[in-house]
C-alpha cells in the first residue's frame, strides 16, 4: 500500500476561480488567446475571458477560467479589440523590457514584450514556440485532469542539461539565475478552488478514487487557490473541493516519476530527498526514508510549524553533524525534532570531517560507523531519518554520497546532488570542490564506484554485509 503523507499549504492571495457551474469544455484556436505575465494583478474586468495556465506541452496548453491572477503569474487572454495601452487594472506596465517567469508545472518560462505584444514560450530544453503556435484546451473544473513537475525551472534545466564525469567542469553557477529568489523550493500543486464568499473551504486529497485514507485541509475561500507541497513523485493525487458540504471542483493529478523532490519548509534551506536518483542498474531510490538538509536551530532556527511539517514527512530520527570546535554553532547537541541519544533517534556527531584526507583516522571512521548503523537502525524500525549540519552542504554532502555511493548511483548524479546546495542561501557548491572524495574510493578494489564504497564500509569501517544489502533492498525500487 502506498503510503500517505501530510501535506504542507501555501495559501496564495488574488487568483480567484469561476463558480462550479461555469464549465466549458472547448478548444479555441491561438489568434483569440494571448499568453501574458505582467508585474500587477489582472482580473477578468480587464479582458473578456482570463485563464490559469495549467501546463504546456508542445503546442497544447491546458488552461481553465479564473477571475483574477496575481501579479508576476503567466495567464491567458482573451480580448476582442486590440490593445493599444499597457495599463492593467488601472497600473501603467513598464515596456522597457521583456519580463521572463517560469510557468507553473511544466517549468517551462513565458516570455513577452508589451508593446508588440509578441509572446513566446519556452521549453525546458530551451527550444521557443510562439503564441500563434500554441493549441488553447479549456478544462472544466469539476474534472481537472493534469500533471506535474515539482523540480522548479532552474534546478530542471541544471538536472536536463548538465552530464558530468571527473574531467568535466563545473556547470551549477549558470543556472544559479533569476526569477525566483530562493531557488530550492519545489513547485507547489496549486488546487483551483472556484470564487465564493469569505467561508472555510475544505480540500480533500488521497490517492484512492475512493478517498481512502484522505488528507482533509481547511483553507480560506478568499485566496482562491490552494498550493499544496511535499507531495510524492510518481504518484496520483484525487482532490474535491467542497464549501459548506458542496463539491464545487474536483479532479486529479499525476506527479512526474523519479524526479528530484525538494522539501518545502520556508525557515528551513536545502531539504531534500534523496528518493528518485536512478542507479546504475536502473532501480530508483526510494522516497520518504531518507532526508538531507540545513539545521533546524542554531544560526538558523526553523518555526514550530517547519517543524512539524517536517516530522510530518514520517522523519523519527536525526544526525546532527556540526562540530562542537565552532563557536558560531549553538544549540549543538540539541535536537529540534525533540529526539533524544537516549533512545537512539538522535547522534550528535562533534567531529565527523568530510575531507578526504580524513577518511582513515580513527576518529572519523568511528563516526562514519555510527552514522551508517544508525541509518540501517532506523530503517529496520520503519523510521526515516534527517541528517544536517549548518547549512546541507559540505558535512551534509559528504554522508549522502557515502549512502549513495553504497545504493549504486554513478558519480554525475552524487555530483549533481552535492551541487544542488547552490540553489539555497548556502551558495556555489562547485563539483571540483567534491571530486577528490570520490577519487578517494576509487582507491579501493571494485568493479564500480558501489563496489568500491562497499569495499570501504565493510574493510574499514566494520559495516556488516547484512546493513548494507539491507540498505539497498530497502531503498531501491
Amino acid at each position: 500500500m502506498k503510503r500517505i503523507l501530510s501535506f504542507s499549504l501555501l495559501l496564495i492571495s488574488s487568483i480567484s476561480a469561476f463558480a462550479a457551474d461555469y464549465v466549458l469544455q472547448k478548444s479555441i484556436s491561438a489568434g483569440q488567446l494571448t499568453p501574458l505575465c505582467v508585474p500587477v494583478v489582472v482580473t477578468s474586468a480587464d479582458f473578456d475571458e482570463l485563464y490559469a495556465i495549467g501546463s504546456i506541452n508542445g503546442s497544447e496548453a491546458l488552461i481553465y477560467p479564473v477571475a483574477s491572477v496575481e501579479a508576476g503569474v503567466p495567464c491567458v487572454v482573451r480580448t476582442s479589440s486590440a490593445r493599444t495601452s499597457t495599463t492593467f487594472s488601472g497600473v501603467d506596465i513598464s515596456t522597457d523590457a521583456p519580463l521572463e517567469m517560469p510557468l507553473p508545472w511544466d517549468g517551462g518560462a513565458c516570455t513577452g514584450d508589451y508593446a508588440n505584444h509578441t509572446w513566446t514560450y519556452t521549453t525546458l530544453l530551451g527550444s521557443v514556440g510562439y503564441a500563434s503556435q500554441l493549441h488553447f484546451s479549456v478544462c472544466d473544473l469539476m474534472s481537472m485532469d493534469f500533471d506535474v513537475t515539482l523540480e522548479n525551472y532552474n534546478v530542471r534545466c541544471f538536472l536536463a542539461q548538465t552530464h558530468y564525469d571527473f574531467s568535466s567542469t563545473s556547470q551549477v553557477s549558470r543556472y544559479n539565475v533569476a526569477p525566483i529568489e530562493r531557488r530550492d523550493i519545489p513547485n507547489p500543486v496549486s488546487l483551483p478552488i472556484p470564487q465564493h464568499q469569505d467561508v472555510t473551504v475544505t480540500v480533500t486529497l488521497s490517492q484512492y478514487a475512493d478517498y481512502q485514507a484522505p488528507t482533509t485541509l481547511s483553507v480560506a475561500a478568499k485566496d482562491g487557490m490552494c498550493n499544496v507541497y511535499n507531495l510524492i513523485p510518481g504518484n496520483t493525487y484525487y482532490y474535491k473541493v467542497e464549501v459548506e458540504g458542496v463539491v464545487v471542483s474536483s479532479g486529479k493529478f499525476s506527479i512526474k516519476p523519479n524526479t528530484l523532490r525538494m522539501i518545502y519548509a520556508p525557515s528551513v534551506s536545502n531539504i531534500r530527498d534523496l528518493g528518485g536518483w536512478r542507479t546504475q542498474t536502473g532501480k530508483h531510490v526510494r522516497y520518504g526514508r531518507i532526508f538531507r538538509g540545513g539545521e533546524l536551530n542554531g544560526q538558523h532556527v526553523a518555526t514550530a510549524a517547519d517543524v512539524q511539517t517536517l516530522k510530518a514527512l514520517g522523519i523519527s530520527a536525526e544526525i546532527d553533524l556540526r562540530w562542537a570546535s565552532r563557536p558560531e554553532e549553538d544549540f549543538r547537541g540539541i535536537s529540534a525534532y525533540g529526539f533524544s541519544d537516549v533512545d537512539g533517534t538522535f547522534y550528535y556527531v562533534d567531529g565527523n570531517d568530510w575531507l578526504a584526507s580524513d577518511f582513515d583516522t580513527e576518529v572519523t571512521r568511528t563516526h562514519l560507523k555510527r552514522e551508517f548503523e544508525m541509518i540501517v537502525t532506523t530503517l529496520r524500525g520503519g523510521g526515516s531519518i534527517y541528517f544536517h549540519c549548518v547549512w546541507g552542504a559540505d558535512r551534509t554532502g559528504f554522508l549522502a554520497m557515502l549512502i549513495e555511493g553504497a545504493l549504486g548511483l554513478l558519480p554525475d548524479a552524487i555530483f549533481k546532488d552535492y551541487e544542488l546546495t547552490t540553489f539555497s542561501i548556502a551558495g556555489l557548491r562547485s563539483k571540483q570542490n567534491f571530486a577528490d572524495r570520490i577519487n578517494y574510493f576509487n582507491t579501493y578494489a571494485g568493479a564500480t564506484l558501489a563496489d568500491r564504497v562497499t569495499n570501504y564500509l565493510t574493510s574499514r569501517l566494520g559495516i556488516s554485509k547484512e546493513d548494507i544489502d539491507f540498505l539497498q533492498q530497502t531503498m531501491l525500487e
